[in-house]
């Protein structure tokens, strides 16, 4: 079983720990109800740095990922950051990540927890190019700030203004420097931390003693599956498989339609020329708590429209919320449609919303 490099301040600090896809993760500190008001009217602090990550290094490298995944590199030029998505010749999702510029290399963060798999996928394009790829996943700590309070959070952190279109601000503690990167991906404001392995848990005691100034929290994986799923989020191996494609998963904010060829750019661009895109991301609202593991097939007036992909207990109203793939002409537009989920012989009652980010 794997543990965070942060496991024993983690328990430290009062959590108590779920199993997730063989990693022990903290689900709740107090209560999730409790973590899940203060993420939604404050702020919230969340240690993810089970994600996989890469370093990419040599000179082909920004040339290589900008031949093989959706984004144009060019924007590391002038930032520090972008999202993109490694796709199959079909147009599948192989993976979504974030491309940091991190010294003279590339940093990836997966979002799978295993960074074998992405880079399997990236070796096989490398040929004569001068690129290597080293999994660095022990190296970093990845945390994740969320709550309508993380701007003047971070404000607080930096000591300087910080406006809503600063992508990377840089914070220095203790001679340390590390970024602060926005996160579009929630309903509510958020950024990431990237810190490096050595000093990341004095920096870690920092940050969660600054919350203590904003009444905020730190949250458990609960907390943020809730918040994942009330933001339209996809997630790896649930909505980020090779099942579907970027239009699909509604991640067309990691795609240029400028840049050129890159693998999976002619199927991706067909769909988008010729609206063939076939289903649509969209939030399941259920009518009560389900106890059975995704996937479920969706029925609308006896007809299957899609399938439940992910979902997740909401304490605050006492139902499960999930995430589903619908097909399209259901998936457009707010109906106040009443769908069936079947559960194991059950259909249950549930609505469809639009993610927050493409209503």
């Amino acid at each position: 079983m794997k543990k965070l490099l942060l496991h024993k301040r983690h328990q430290e600090l009062g959590a108590e720990f779920i199993t997730a896809h063989g990693w022990e993760i903290p689900s709740h500190y107090t209560s999730v109800e409790e973590e899940l008001i203060a993420v939604e009217n404050r702020v919230g602090l969340l240690d993810r740095s089970y994600l996989g990550k890469i370093f990419a290094t040599g000179s082909d490298a920004i040339d290589l990922i900008n031949r093989i995944s959706t984004n144009d590199m060019k924007q590391l030029i002038m930032g520090a950051m972008c999202d993109t998505v490694f796709c199959s010749p079909k147009g599948r999702i192989i993976d979504y990540a974030k491309i940091l510029q991190y010294a003279d290399n590339l940093l990836f963060i997966s979002s799978y927890l295993d960074s074998k798999r992405l880079i399997e996928w990236i070796n096989r394009f490398i040929i004569l190019e001068n690129v290597e790829l080293e999994d660095c996943s022990d190296q970093f700590l990845w945390l994740t700030l969320l709550g309508p309070e993380a701007r003047p959070f971070i404000e607080k952190l930096s000591g300087a203004e910080v406006v809503d279109q600063d992508e990377t601000i840089w914070l220095n503690r203790e001679g340390v420097k590390f970024p602060a990167l926005l996160n579009t991906n929630f309903k509510v404001p958020a950024y990431n931390f990237c810190l490096p392995k050595e000093a990341g848990p004095k920096i870690f005691s920092w940050i969660t003693e600054s919350l203590q100034d904003f009444n905020g929290a730190l949250i458990g994986d609960h907390a943020f599956q809730v918040m994942r799923i009330e933001s339209g989020m996809p997630d790896w191996g649930s909505e980020l498989t090779e099942n579907y494609n970027p239009h699909e998963a509604r991640l067309i904010n990691a795609v240029s339609f400028t840049k050129g060829c890159y693998t999976g750019q002619e199927v991706i661009a067909r769909l988008d020329t010729y609206d063939k895109v076939q289903k649509y991301l969209m939030i399941i609202d259920l009518s009560e708590q389900i106890f059975a593991e995704a996937p479920f097939d969706i029925f609308y007036d006896d007809n299957k429209i899609g399938t439940l992909t992910s979902h997740v207990f909401n304490p605050k109203n006492k139902r499960s919320i999930g995430l589903g793939y619908i097909k399209k002409n259901l998936a457009v537009a707010d109906f106040n449609l009443t769908v069936d989920v079947l559960v194991r012989g059950k259909l249950i009652p549930a609505g469809l919303r639009i993610p927050y980010s493409n209503v």
